[in-house]
């Protein structure tokens, strides 16, 4: 069975935090830039259309969002997938219950069906989800044809960086090269994988601190590391930043892969931040129930009697402390600047907290400094576009 099919055969709590995403910041994206323009959702990596236990997956979701906003947005909706038989499950899936927003399907590569998808984009607002299974992405591809576009209408990436993966295969090719002095055809091939997923080789000497074929703990710190290099790497030299959020299986495990999303925009960032927070509730009582089907009583009385879990007391529990954070990330940006923006440094001010804390919990930490006359503004309104300085 291979690792696409084990995927797919039931929703892990690591992607349900994913598509808690997608059922929300697609809908926020059209509505926010979609004015006066055509809007086109492309999942370049589509896979099957729902898992196997009629789950929906990504281009269900995203046929969703696109139909959610098609009575007041021009919106098209764009599937690329490889595999034959994903592929025939995608097509069958979205004939059947992907509604009647306008869509394209395209068995094959992204490399292969980018130009007609950036040829269908032009003058209007693309987001793009790529999601494949391993470094199948090309730097350049991303770079130049995505992130190089025009900047208006906007061009927003949302992509998976597999940690695991790259952690795995930069482990093996430095393990290879220092033990035998040299790479067979298969070390090769996966060096050459990585470089063309990475912009070029920079990455082995990452790797070079993992010095043993076991070291998972390391090899995964140095990707993750990696995955910074990556993101800086893709917007230097232009006006994108990255929001990053590692995903893990659940607390305490080692982050699976890296969600980034690519935005020109601080709007763009602050409402990504904000679906993180929405969607990592999904994602707290998905690993809860899958370490209780695992026979883990533990996971029962995570969160006292009653209910498995209880999202309303869950965000009740953690929303003093989650507001606590941001309230010192915010002393900590104005101590070293005496002006700031939240919506220019919404990873830095998030911190820790962010996939768990939304908006809410940033404006109530920003009325708390208020009161405590710290800071000038109220929180009301659009605070987080305001400037935010000492009285």
């Amino acid at each position: 069975m291979s690792n696409n099919d084990e995927f797919f055969r039931s929703k892990k709590a690591a992607a349900v935090l994913k598509h808690g995403i997608l059922k929300r910041y697609p809908v926020v994206f059209a509505s926010k830039t979609g004015q006066g323009n055509p809007i086109v959702f492309l999942d370049g990596y589509a896979g099957r259309g729902e898992y196997d236990g009629g789950e929906p997956g990504s281009p269900l979701l995203l046929s969703r969002s696109a139909e959610f906003v098609q009575d007041f947005r021009d919106v098209l909706a764009f599937f690329v997938e490889q595999d034959p038989d994903s592929y025939a499950n995608l097509e069958q899936v979205l004939r059947d219950k992907g509604g009647s927003v306008r869509r394209e399907l395209r068995q094959g590569t992204l490399d292969q069906h980018l130009p007609e998808v950036l040829a269908l984009a032009k003058g209007a607002s693309l987001f793009a989800f790529l999601d494949p299974f391993g470094p199948a992405l090309d730097f350049d591809l991303i770079r130049t044809r995505l992130l190089g576009r025009p900047g208006w209408p906007p061009t927003e990436v949302l992509l998976h960086f597999s940690v695991s993966t790259v952690a795995r295969m930069g482990r093996a090719v430095h393990v290879a090269e220092s033990r035998s002095g040299g790479l067979s055809e298969s070390d090769r091939r996966t060096a050459a994988r990585l470089d063309r997923f990475l912009g070029g080789g920079w990455w082995r000497s990452y790797f070079a601190e993992v010095s043993d074929a076991g070291d998972d703990q390391r090899a995964t710190d140095v990707a993750l590391r990696v995955a910074d290099r990556y993101a800086q790497d893709l917007t230097q030299g232009s006006n994108y930043q990255a929001v990053q959020m590692p995903v893990r299986p659940r607390p305490g495990l080692a982050p699976k892969y890296v969600l980034a999303l690519f935005t020109t925009h601080g709007e763009g960032a602050w409402h990504f931040a904000d679906t993180l927070g929405k969607a990592g509730v999904e994602w707290e009582e998905a690993w809860v129930r899958e370490q209780i089907r695992r026979g883990d009583h533990v996971a029962e009385t995570l969160f006292g009697d009653g209910p498995v879990f209880d999202a309303e007391q869950y965000k009740a529990e953690n929303a003093p402390r989650w507001s606590a954070t941001i309230e010192r990330n915010l002393i900590k940006a104005l101590e070293q600047n005496s002006t700031i923006k939240i919506a220019d440094r919404v990873p830095e001010i998030y911190g820790d907290v962010l996939g768990h804390a939304w908006a809410p919990h940033v404006r109530q930490a920003v009325k708390s400094l208020h009161r405590q006359g710290q800071i000038s503004s109220p929180g009301t309104g659009d605070f987080w576009k305001e400037v935010l300085r000492r009285p």
